[in-house]
């Protein structure tokens, strides 16, 4: 395990293949993802770099002006609009990070960004306008944000990247109705979604990594990551 105070870690193998760039919900931290990462036990084979930054700790409006981390404040001072200027700061931050893999001589396409509910969000929002192709997207428990405009703000080296969308029917904070609707505007867009529902609320569970894991696993496959190319 390696990583900063600002970012965990972890390579699974000496010779890393791909990067899976991960973002952890409200309220959180990165070290809350390590459940995630010890039981993605068949893509790990491949030789996986995961990162997983934190997030800043904000004044959220959305908790009564209390201090919290945050990728954004969930609701604007005059609307239920995710907070402008936070989002921006974090799409940034997310988006260099990106960047930083690209310079390091990991192929964007070798790159898979994902994460829950608020990180999840922020996964689907900066990885549908990277402006390089990835490998996938991932949203656990996840909103979709600013849908009034996401058609002008998907770039187009990413309208065919694979998008895994996992929801809790007993979610009690995203409804899964809204879900389901947020995910019928991304096929509507010819976007190529892969849904499942589990019987959850707000969470992840062991099925949840387990459809991660097989999903993860094909996807790099398909960028030609294969555990044969491993020491």
């Amino acid at each position: 395990m390696q990583g900063s105070d600002e970012t965990l870690e972890i390579h699974t193998r000496r010779h890393v293949q791909a990067t899976t760039l991960w973002l952890h919900g409200q309220g959180t931290s990165s070290e809350d993802l390590t459940p995630l990462f010890k039981n993605l036990s068949d893509s790990r084979e491949l030789g996986l770099r995961y990162l997983a930054p934190n997030a800043p700790v904000r004044r959220l409006a959305a908790l009564g002006d209390r201090m919290g981390r945050a990728w954004y404040d969930m609701a604007a001072a005059d609307s239920q609009e995710p907070d402008a200027e936070s989002l921006s700061e974090s799409h940034a931050q997310l988006s260099s990070l990106l960047e930083a893999e690209r310079e390091d001589h990991m192929p964007s396409r070798k790159t898979v960004i994902g994460g829950f509910s608020q990180g999840g969000a922020l996964a689907l929002y900066t990885g549908l306008q990277y402006p390089h192709e990835l490998a996938g997207i991932i949203m656990l428990s996840g909103e979709l944000l600013h849908p009034e405009d996401l058609s002008e703000r998907i770039h187009p080296a990413n309208t065919a990247t694979p998008i895994l969308i996992i929801h809790g029917t007993h979610d009690g904070m995203i409804p899964v109705e809204e879900a389901e609707a947020n995910r019928d505007r991304l096929l509507a867009l010819g976007l190529p979604v892969e849904w499942h529902t589990l019987p959850l609320d707000h969470e992840i569970s062991m099925e949840t990594i387990s459809i991660i894991d097989q999903w993860l696993r094909a996807r790099l496959e398909a960028q030609g990551v294969t555990p044969g190319q491993n020491d």
